[in-house]
């Protein structure tokens, strides 16, 4: 329900005017008319065919590349809103080639969090952002598996909670250069490793978050490891050589967790290695240990 309040509240006095683009769907059509008779700031159009990218119909906030697959109402309507405040307020940015899919639900408030902090991230970096109800597109929330809300698809990176738009955008911009340190740092923390997907094979990263202040996401990278190594899968020679330099880490509790892991995925070349640890107070006899696995698993 639309109310004359609310709406002169966020978006009674915008500094540009914003089109909407409305994509074949009568309902949401109804909606952005009434929304333009409460905001002289609207703008909208109407196009008999659904959105290409997802083939459903939908809101788009065209200034911007925001679109919302979905009548909003509720916390949706609150973030409906705010965007629009903000693509009024937005530079024209260079668009990305990301395309970030969420989806949410009309009562969920994580979910409002979510949106909002994806829409501030995207608009900023130029990225489309595409929001889907899943009550009203449920078979769409079915084929993505979607059995919670919010779920953020950017790429490569899934999220199943509620963040802020500066995490979201460390994130996000590390994944555009390649770099998923800080994001496969978190799914530890919070143990989410199943959204990892392939991220899991980038092993030197692991490697290095074994030294990550955080006792959780240390924890969590060297199961991975560990578990990577027992199913045959192939552990880098970068993150080989990144345990090894963590070897010589200030922290005892570091050095004593790479002798260890050392053993589970090293190999015969990092055997000298440990024997020159043998002697160490802090870390002999696991070293010892991670020896006798190395020569158990090579037969030596």
């Amino acid at each position: 329900m639309l109310q004359e309040k609310t709406v002169a509240k966020v978006i009674g006095h915008l500094p540009k005017k914003v089109l909407l683009k409305v994509y074949s769907d009568k309902g949401m059509l109804e909606f952005v008319k009434k929304l333009a008779t409460l905001s002289d700031s609207i703008e909208y159009e109407f196009l008999s065919e659904k959105e290409s990218t997802t083939n459903l119909p939908g809101i788009e906030i065209a200034n911007v590349g925001i679109f919302f697959h979905l009548v909003p109402q509720h916390s949706e309507l609150e973030s409906f809103l705010l965007t629009i405040k903000l693509a009024s307020e937005a530079e024209s940015t260079t668009r990305g080639s990301m395309e970030i899919v969420t989806f949410v639900s009309s009562f969920c408030q994580n979910c409002r969090i979510a949106v909002d902090a994806v829409n501030k991230v995207a608009i900023k970096l130029g990225l489309k952002h595409h929001i889907i109800d899943v009550s009203q597109f449920p078979d769409i929330a079915e084929k993505y598996g979607i059995y919670g809300v919010p779920t953020v698809f950017a790429g490569k990176i899934v999220l199943r909670r509620a963040f802020t738009d500066q995490d979201f955008e460390t994130w996000i911009r590390g994944a555009m250069e390649g770099d998923y340190y800080e994001f496969i740092a978190y799914k530890l923390e919070i143990g989410e490793i199943e959204d990892l997907g392939e991220l899991i094979d980038k092993t030197e990263t692991l490697a290095e978050l074994m030294a990550h202040e955080n006792f959780f996401v240390r924890l969590g990278a060297m199961a991975l490891l560990e578990r990577l190594a027992k199913n045959g899968a192939k552990i880098s020679r970068e993150a080989r050589e990144e345990i090894k330099r963590l070897l010589k880490h200030e922290d005892s509790r570091i050095r004593e967790d790479a002798v260890m892991m050392l053993g589970i995925v090293g190999d015969k070349e990092d055997l000298c290695v440990l024997e020159s640890l043998t002697s160490d107070e802090s870390v002999g006899e696991s070293a010892k240990e991670a020896i006798q696995m190395i020569r158990e698993r090579y037969g030596s």
